[in-house]
């Protein structure tokens, strides 16, 4: 394969002319890159840049894309709805059976609270619902989760080195953009630590309106709750009157039907949904138990719930429910990390893999399972991590340069696979070689 990107170089170099940045987002571009590469389309599990090349896809647009490119189901409905209308600031009957497939579908949804297009703003309504339930204000957060682009969201959900998140007891409250606003109704705690997160609420209880969480820290490499935590957690904001919302936008639908909620059998008050609920159109919702939902107002939002993202979210949906649609993706994902590992036992390098659902993960580095975010910054080796992502994406296949969590779609192939082990292992060999 002759890998060649100079049309992406030079769209690049128009965009900067015309957009701040270059960028309309900046998950488009890794650190590394001097240039995104742009995409053209996407077929089936693989996408095609503006040059010609292929790529079988493990990025899946950070998740969404939980049945891949041009599905035909999620196709169809879509053109059917648009040759209806796509936006009629009124609601319509698919948005009554969405709303009833989502309690019937969520543990703990007992009403829907609100529709939005993305997971920043459902969880923004998340934080806004727990406030007016509790009448209390400030919030928790766990370091290194990362919640959404606003102001009160967009707190140490990273660090460009250990030090800077401060220590533990007392963890630095890092802003991350110009104009963010001081987070002063923010408290950071930590992932995995209960007697952490106890003291907080013993402290500063009457304050705390919620705590929001990442169940499995996708922000990371990512890092999966130890046992008991969630568990410890829910008994911790029932204790303290502390409202407990659960952010599923990554997790909803691709560990499951049910979620990470219904994957660990731990019930929030609250909990957001976004990303693969839709398939790849932008469309978000906030549920919960009834008593804490029914304390805030009906959310507002001109493209909230418009007629053609919820078509595409009932469609999506209604393809999961399917016999044998998780298990065939958890069966990809399996076969993937089973590879990975004997690849890296191969070439003696330190691997600690893990799959859930279309989700599959791997942490270069260490053979031990991190516990919060700051393992991130000890353990992993992020550079051999970089590596691998360069040398598949120049190979034809596009993992997340971000972080070690990839995902499977309803149209990988064990082709897919095959090559894809095939590659990083001679990837893994020149790496090892080259030390």
């Amino acid at each position: 394969m002759t890998y060649k990107t100079e049309k992406s170089k030079e769209l690049f170099k128009q965009a900067q002319r015309c957009l701040v940045g270059g960028l309309s987002s900046s998950f488009h571009k890794a650190p590394w890159n001097d240039y995104p590469i742009y995409m053209d389309h996407g077929e089936g599990s693989k996408v095609y840049d503006v040059d010609g090349n292929s790529y079988i896809d493990y990025l899946n647009a950070f998740g969404p894309n939980i049945l891949g490119y041009v599905h035909p189901a999620l196709t169809a409905a879509v053109e059917k709805q648009l040759q209806k209308a796509t936006l009629m600031a009124a609601p319509n009957a698919d948005l009554v059976k969405l709303a009833n497939k989502l309690v019937d579908i969520i543990p703990c949804a007992d009403k829907v609270s609100a529709f939005m297009s993305s997971g920043s703003e459902a969880n923004m309504h998340a934080i806004r619902v727990s406030r007016a339930y509790t009448g209390k204000k400030k919030i928790v957060k766990i370091e290194g989760c990362y919640h959404g682009s606003m102001d009160e969201e967009k707190v140490s959900c990273d660090a460009e080195r250990l030090e800077a998140l401060g220590p533990r007891e007392n963890p630095n409250k890092i802003k991350h953009i110009k104009g963010q606003k001081d987070p002063d109704d923010v408290i950071i705690a930590m992932f995995n630590d209960l007697e952490n997160i106890e003291h907080i609420f013993k402290t500063q209880g009457d304050d705390i309106a919620c705590i929001i969480l990442e169940t499995i820290m996708a922000n990371a490499d990512p890092i999966y709750p130890k046992k008991g935590f969630l568990e410890g957690l829910r008994a911790l904001c029932d204790k303290y009157n502390v409202v407990l919302i659960f952010d599923e936008v990554i997790t909803g639908f691709r560990l499951g039907l049910q979620g990470a909620q219904g994957y660990f059998g731990v019930k929030p008050d609250l909990a957001t949904f976004g990303k693969a609920i839709g398939g790849g159109y932008p469309i978000s919702c906030v549920v919960g138990r009834e008593e804490v939902v029914s304390a805030a107002t009906v959310a507002s939002g001109t493209f909230a719930a418009n007629a053609l993202c919820v078509a595409a979210a009932l469609a999506t949906i209604e393809t999961c429910e399917q016999p044998g649609f998780y298990e065939n993706l958890e069966r990809m994902s399996k076969k993937m990390i089973d590879g990975i590992e004997k690849i890296c036992d191969k070439y003696g390098v330190k691997v600690t893999t893990r799959a859930v659902g279309g989700m599959w993960t791997m942490v270069l580095g260490t053979d031990e399972e991190l516990v919060d975010y700051r393992d991130h910054y000890d353990k992993v080796d992020s550079a051999l991590y970089r590596k691998l992502v360069q040398g598949c994406m120049e190979r034809g296949i596009r993992l997340n340069p971000w972080r070690g969590r990839n995902y499977m779609c309803a149209q990988s192939t064990d082709e897919d696979i095959e090559y894809t082990l095939k590659v990083i292992d001679e990837i893994m060999g020149e790496a090892v070689a080259e030390k």
